[in-house]
């Protein structure tokens, strides 16, 4: 193979030129390096060329073209301790070298490829950001083949190559990085469906059936939903069901609590921004409403959206378009805005703290949701599900739930709703032994009287409300495994002493 004049400046800049258009071919590393090497071999000509990677304490053979290629070469491992010319080109500062092999038993590929006595060999180094990940070899049966003078040039050919590599290498990084998002994503969604299809709202109570059948008429339009209620009913959890009973199902359900992000920063979560919107914005984000395009975006604590916010929230809703902080168009979203507030959004309005044309549109279905203390027919079939769920979570044997306990549930006011109800009953879980539940002294501290005037009630209020319940529960009965000292966890002397303070009698209670 006769060697071509390569000591012209042309040869050089048609080098770099053919190098060029590697990176446009990053995203395929085996049909870059095969274009590289075909280009380079137009103007160098070799018998076997390769891309050697570091690996350890060698060098894998990544890629390998030419005549000498062998299956041989395929993914071997290439020793470097003992071999001085790949220890020096694998320095920081190496330049590329170019070698006269005269004993086959000093070459690089040496036992791999059947290489003649008298040889030349090219070695260059491959860099990114000062580190040397590998090398490229040109070998090629006759002596002589690389003069000195195409040195630099084929240097530059390969740091472009190497270059070309580490996009490739980066491209394959994000491309799995987005892989892994996309089955992250997918998971979540199947747990949020699999969620509701195992606990589904329990709806024993004729308020709680009522809800029910709300979602049900309101799912299948796109209608915004604003759902009301104490604060742990459970709005979260009719966001999800209104969700899977929608069209909607199969694409993202994307929460925003709006009172647990910054006013700062809510903005940008909502609506998203550009690169360079404000300091510190290095790349473009997408916000809530874009992540949740075709699906549902719920909106908790409604109520506390900065009043600036609001117009823009109602634009997004009207014309189903947002403006990101920065960007220069408008984009167009398809959502079904979900919202729910435990404040009173009408005295809001009155108060000039929530704009009454948002709240007009975010009230087109109301959905409210009475509190737990209001439909204790709800409690045990809650109770019982919170307690399958704790067992197959913990992988322990089903936890019955006693009448006793069960009794004491449901006379209970439950001021924190069903977010408490869960809270008693795992922390009663983890501390029972047995297969039946015990509620530990102290469990449900008496609590969740009637408001008056917006004041907490007394503490003597609340403790007769709770007294109450147990008496009508127990039908006035003191003593006994179903007496009210009992579901009290009290001595029945202590309990008619605390009746007797408060003017209580159980016979007053013994036909409720």
């Amino acid at each position: 193979m006769a060697a071509p004049d390569l000591d012209t400046a042309l040869t050089g800049a048609r080098l770099v030129e053919e190098a060029g258009g590697l990176l446009t071919l990053g995203e395929d590393p085996d049909r870059m390096v095969g274009h590289a090497f075909e280009r380079l071999g137009r103007l160098v000509p070799y018998d076997l060329a390769t891309v050697l990677l570091r690996e350890g304490e060698g060098l894998r053979v990544a890629y390998a073209v030419g005549p000498l290629a062998t299956p041989q070469l395929s993914e071997a491992l290439i020793p470097v301790r003992g071999n001085l010319r790949l220890q020096n080109a694998l320095k920081p500062r190496s330049k590329p070298a170019t070698f006269e092999e005269d004993d086959p038993g000093e070459d690089t590929f040496h036992g791999l490829v059947d290489m003649p006595h008298g040889h030349s060999c090219l070695v260059a180094p491959l860099r990114s950001r000062g580190e040397t990940f590998g090398l490229m070899t040109l070998d090629a049966m006759v002596c002589r083949q690389y003069p000195e003078s195409v040195l630099h040039h084929v240097g530059v050919f390969a740091s472009l190559l190497a270059l070309g590599l580490k996009q490739a290498e980066h491209l394959a990084q994000l491309a799995e990085r987005e892989r892994h998002l996309a089955e992250e994503v997918s998971y979540f969604r199947e747990v949020q469906r699999r969620d509701v299809l195992q606990e589904p709202l329990r709806a024993e109570s004729p308020a709680m059936r009522g809800v029910v059948e709300q979602l049900r008429q309101v799912a299948s339009t796109a209608a915004t939903v604003l759902i009301t209620g104490e604060t742990g009913t459970g709005k979260e959890k009719v966001a999800q069901t209104l969700h899977h009973l929608s069209p909607r199902r199969e694409k993202p359900f994307i929460k925003v609590n709006c009172s647990a992000l910054p006013a700062t920063l809510i903005e940008s979560e909502l609506f998203g921004h550009v690169k360079g919107a404000f300091s510190g914005a290095a790349a473009a984000r997408k916000g809530r409403f874009e992540l949740a395009d075709g699906g549902t975006l719920f909106l908790d604590e409604i109520g506390d959206l900065p009043l600036d916010l609001q117009p823009k929230l109602l634009r997004a809703i009207q014309e189903k378009e947002i403006d990101p902080l920065g960007a220069e168009k408008s984009r167009s979203v398809d959502v079904r805005l979900v919202a729910a507030t435990h404040t009173d959004l009408r005295k809001a309005v009155a108060d000039g703290r929530f704009r009454e044309d948002l709240f007009y549109r975010l009230s087109v279905f109301p959905i409210h949701l009475p509190p737990l203390r209001e439909r204790p027919d709800d409690i045990a079939a809650l109770a019982e599900s919170f307690l399958d769920r704790f067992a197959r979570q913990n992988r322990r044997p089903p936890i019955q739930l006693p009448d006793g306990v069960r009794a004491q549930l449901e006379a209970y006011a439950w001021p924190g709703n069903v977010r408490e109800l869960h809270n008693v009953l795992e922390r009663a879980a983890i501390l029972s032994a047995g297969r039946e539940l015990r509620l530990p002294p102290g469990a449900l501290t008496i609590s969740g009287g009637e408001r008056a005037g917006g004041r907490p009630p007394t503490w003597e209020a609340q403790e007769r409300t709770y007294l109450e319940r147990l008496l009508r529960h127990a039908r006035g009965k003191i003593a006994g495994g179903d007496g009210a000292a009992a579901l009290a966890g009290l001595a029945p002397s202590t309990l008619l002493s605390r009746l007797e303070k408060l003017g209580l009698r159980p016979r007053d209670f013994r036909g409720a």
